[in-house]
């Protein structure tokens, strides 16, 4: 016997046979309640396509957003992200598996509204409560492997489950259409694909940096809540008071994700940069630069010029080494304190300055008061490939590119010291700034840094200097190493009365003096060499971790 069935996927009826495994699908179907009754109303193949494009984008879209929402707390190492996917991919499997289970048993669109909706609030609770969730578990698991993954756990896994089930639960009713099944399932997957690809690329390139984290967060919260809200109007039939209740609910959610708890005190400025949060934080004496979350400039207000911090100072004093250098290169500009104060006491100095992420030059200048000179020539790039690229050799060389467990892999490296030794002259000299608070892990990552520098210089004169603030580290220290010709055949005493002579004649700040003291006498322990093919440098990240201002 045949029989007429309403398709859902089409809004046509086409003939039904009753077949063994149909029956068997309507046989384990449960009924639905009468609020998530289904209607036999029309759903347009568009609607269809339509949701599976939506899905597949807002999924990637919080997996990219999700390296924002960790990095203030976690950084952006290697196990962050490798946290961020691995939790995706095991929460889409499941939910692939969980749809397809769920949409056998309650066939129709009240499955889809039932999915969205709930991935919809999680995503709201997240934009409105990440930060003190995020510290929370960031004091429960010091583990810089495992504190990711339940981070990325407790945030994105939710929301990634739902969407991901909303696929099988689409080309469930995609069966009513037996004779166009593949077709359609192809399309659905498709689209959900070309979703994710837009996803991505729109998150990464445009939306972060046109929204911010905690907006956008709260925009795909409310692309997820709008699109199950038509779903549950298109397939249900629900009583009008319960349907304001839910609007309502969902009203007062998108209410709290656009007002977020802040952990962090306000900063005057931020800015999603294509590479990380950029913020602007200061005091009475004082402006910072923070870039996810380590401090990466200070400004003394009173005086911008100043090199207040004390790394800072020695790094400088480098120049006592070289006669009459005429050219230098400075890796990584942050604030632009070194170049504010080279520009100032050392105006005939010909410098290139290279800092890959454009937000963050423009904050220098912006906030920082630094205003470039003619001999001044700022490279927006990263520092290998400006390295690879220019035919300059240098003088004086400052990397300072460094910060805690947020360092390129690829910026300490054997080959990378083998191309900076080529870059620098004969006589020349390269300062290198290292943050480490010299315990355990970072220890161990020091030594690995000292032992390739090594390859390419094999006398280092090594500076642990502590920073001018008391921190949640102890002892927090920037250990600056010296590398090139002075240091290769000089005497230490030689190395201590030049850098001295020169300051005494105010070339040099009269910090540095005192900080001629903190030069390391005690062997490095034997360290890993690194190397483009093997730099495990996450792993040697100590516990301690930088101190943020809540």
């Amino acid at each position: 016997m045949k029989i007429l069935h309403p398709s859902l996927t089409l809004g046509k009826c086409v003939e039904y046979n009753p077949t063994p495994s149909l029956t068997l699908l309507a046989r384990g179907s449960a009924p639905l309640p009468k609020s998530m009754t289904i209607h036999p109303a029309h759903i347009p193949r568009w609607f269809l396509l339509l949701t599976a494009l939506v899905t597949g984008a807002v999924v990637m879209a919080l997996e990219i957003l999700g390296s924002r929402l960790l990095a203030p707390v976690f950084g952006s190492s290697l196990f962050v992200w490798g946290a961020l996917i691995g939790v995706i991919l095991a929460a889409m499997s499941s939910g692939y598996a969980f749809g397809g289970w769920i949409s056998d048993r309650y066939t129709g669109s009240g499955v889809l509204a039932a999915l969205l909706l709930f991935s919809g609030s999680w995503t709201f609770l997240v934009a409105w409560a990440n930060q003190p969730i995020l510290f929370e578990i960031e004091k429960m698991v010091q583990d810089p492997r495992w504190g990711p993954c339940l981070a990325a756990t407790a945030l994105l896994a939710p929301p990634a489950f739902g969407l991901s089930g909303v696929l099988p639960a689409m080309l469930r009713l995609a069966v009513a259409d037996m004779e166009h099944i593949g077709r359609q399932t192809g399309r659905m997957i498709a689209l959900s694909t070309i979703g994710s690809l837009a996803g991505t690329w729109g998150t990464a390139f445009f939306l972060l940096s046109w929204l911010g984290s905690q907006s956008l967060m709260a925009w795909l919260g409310g692309i997820q809540v709008g699109l199950g809200v038509l779903w549950f109007m298109k397939g249900t039939s629900a009583r009008p008071l319960v349907s304001l209740m839910a609007l309502g609910c969902f009203a007062l959610l998108g209410t709290m994700a656009l007002n977020p708890i802040q952990r962090l005190k306000t900063p005057i400025y931020q800015e999603e940069s294509p590479y990380q949060q950029v913020r602007i934080r200061e005091d009475n004496l004082f402006r910072y630069l923070v870039l996810d979350r380590t401090f990466h400039a200070t400004m003394w207000k009173v005086d911008p010029t100043t090199l207040f911090l004390p790394y800072s100072q020695m790094m400088v004093s480098s120049l006592a080494l070289v006669s009459e250098p005429k050219r230098g290169l400075i890796l990584g500009h942050g604030g632009g304190s070194i170049a504010k104060w080279l520009a100032r006491h050392w105006p005939d100095l010909e410098m290139d300055i290279v800092e890959f992420d454009p937000v963050v030059v423009r904050m220098a200048e912006e906030y920082f008061e630094y205003r470039p000179p003619a001999n001044h020539h700022i490279f927006v790039k990263d520092g290998r490939a400006f390295l690879n690229a220019t035919n300059h050799t240098y003088d004086v060389m400052w990397i300072d590119a460094f910060a805690r467990d947020m360092i390129p892999f690829h910026l300490t490296t054997t080959e990378f010291y083998s191309l900076v030794r080529r870059h620098l002259n004969p006589e020349g000299i390269v300062a290198v700034n290292l943050a480490s608070s010299g315990k355990e892990g970072d220890l161990a990552r020091a030594a690995a840094v000292v032992q390739t520098m090594r390859q390419a210089f094999p006398v280092l004169t090594t500076f642990g200097v502590e920073g001018p603030w008391k921190t949640g580290m102890t002892p927090a220290k920037n250990l600056i190493f010296f590398g090139g010709h002075a240091i290769e055949h000089e005497s230490e005493n030689g190395v201590v009365a030049k850098i001295t002579d020169m300051a005494m004649n105010q070339r040099l700040p009269m910090e540095t003096i005192a900080l001629l003291s903190t030069r390391r006498t005690e062997p490095w322990p034997p360290g890993v060499v690194l190397s483009d093919d093997f730099a495990p440098y996450d792993l040697l990240l100590g516990r301690e971790r930088s101190q943020l201002v809540e």
